[in-house]
């Protein structure tokens, strides 16, 4: 349910009954009718005065502080027009604008610009303006550091224009071999990465690669010694079966990159065994953050009997060790239905001394151990969408039982025994995850 701004203007029992000209009382402006709101996370206030004054404005962040979302202003003998802009814990944004005339209260109703903009309004926003409004920040984008905390940073709302996917590069290669052991090829078509009704699809389509169609990624993006493994051959080799992934998939990187932000995105999750969706944020040396783990599996148990299936959510790191490390936190949230049969807000806050996780606005997860927040923030990260198939990092060989997952990550044959047990599992009810918007913002170490 969406909240409601609520703006009151309270002036004082002496001024009712009226005073000199010399005797200019103050008056209290609240945001809400509950002083104490839990839903607020911050409130900027920002007051016009008639006769040339310069505009005042404060921004609030603490609500332990007495009154934490109101202000006190001397009304002088002049009009004000003051605005509320409220941000609630919801990522809601309110705008409401209240003018007082004499004795009566106008309501002016929502404004889209309330910064000033003539250049004497500039020279007072030099003078007056609250430090506060511009919390410093601890974030960087695209190698430079960023002033403010709370800027948007980058937005991706996926139109459905001629070239949809500007942002984006996709990376094209197998992920059948170490370290992944995944079941698909990453590849660039439209039948596997499209945009549709304003939201990206990511599919997952069955691979043909046979001796009539050879496995062969065209500009593959491995580029390391063994890329004809994960690239693929013109021409049919019988002993290449083994490389040739049985499922095509799609991984898209943002061309932006950021240290330490705050990220949300909305997306609909995959329905079906061992589909595994990603939405992470990785740097050049392949370790990534987390922001959502959710495994298409309508039901799945780990060794100890927990249900790890697509009704719990988890959060955590890939960590760089030689190859990589998986890093998945034991809090987590869960619900009756599976994450993917509806959109979800996903949350990441990354910070010099912790990584929180959110759902819909609720905190469930959080990296606090310093050692591996130090490691995840040796360097910028971009963010990585893809929709993949098993996988040692999805569905270790260490966490699933034999009797959940028929098959081991290590084995030889694993294209053909990873197709089989895909096989031998209940359809998949929905092998796409769709994202709606993406949006990155800086950040401060006060940032929850």
């Amino acid at each position: 349910m969406k909240t409601s701004l609520w703006l009151a203007i309270i002036l004082p029992v002496s001024h009712l009954v009226g005073l000199g000209s010399f005797q200019f009382p103050n008056f209290v402006v609240n945001a809400s009718q509950n002083e104490e709101d839990y839903r607020f996370r911050s409130v900027f206030f920002y007051a016009e005065y008639g006769g040339g004054q310069c505009p005042f404005y404060d921004y609030m962040l603490d609500p332990i502080i007495v009154h934490p979302w109101a202000i006190r202003e001397n009304l002088g003998n002049n009009s004000i027009k003051i605005t509320a802009v409220v941000e609630t814990n919801q990522n809601e944004t309110m705008i409401e604008s209240y003018r007082y005339l004499g004795e009566t209260f106008v309501r002016t109703g929502p404004l889209q610009k309330f910064l000033p903009s003539t250049e004497e309004s500039i020279n007072c926003e030099n003078l007056r303006s609250s430090t506060r409004y511009c919390l410093p920040s601890i974030s960087h984008h695209r190698g430079k550091p960023v002033n403010c905390s709370g800027r948007l940073l980058f937005s991706e709302s996926f139109g459905d224009g001629e070239n949809p996917l500007h942002n984006w590069k996709h990376v094209v290669q197998s992920q059948l071999l170490e370290p992944h052991y995944e079941g698909v090829a990453f590849v660039n078509r439209r039948a596997n990465s499209y945009v549709e009704n304003n939201m990206l699809h990511l599919k997952v389509t069955k691979a043909n690669y046979g001796s009539k169609n050879p496995f062969y990624l065209e500009n593959c993006t491995y580029t390391k010694r063994d890329s004809n493994q994960r690239c693929g051959e013109k021409k049919y080799r019988l002993p290449f079966r083994k490389f040739m992934p049985p499922y095509d998939s799609a991984k898209l990187t943002s061309h932006e990159a950021f240290k330490y932000c705050r990220i949300d995105i909305e997306a609909k999750m995959p329905i079906g065994d061992f589909l595994f969706p990603g939405l992470t944020l990785t740097s050049i040396n392949h370790d990534a953050i987390r922001i959502a783990i959710v495994r298409g599996n309508k039901k799945l148990s780990d060794f100890a009997g927990n249900e790890v299936g697509g009704t719990t959510l988890y959060a955590g790191a890939i960590l760089n060790d030689n190859g990589g490390r998986a890093f998945e936190l034991k809090d987590f949230a869960c619900r009756d239905d599976h994450y993917g049969n509806d959109f979800h807000n996903y949350t990441a806050i990354w910070k010099e001394k912790s990584i929180t996780f959110k759902i819909d606005g609720r905190t469930f997860a959080q990296i606090s151990n310093s050692t591996v927040v130090q490691e995840l923030s040796r360097a910028e990260r971009h963010i990585e969408l893809y929709l993949t198939v098993g996988g040692e990092y999805n569905f270790p060989d260490n966490r699933i039982p034999p009797e959940q997952k028929s098959y081991r990550n290590f084995e030889t044959g694993l294209s053909s025994k990873i197709k089989k047990a895909i096989t031998n599992s209940p359809d998949w009810d929905q092998a796409v995850m769709i994202i709606k918007n993406i949006n990155v913002y800086s950040t401060d170490e006060y940032d929850e």
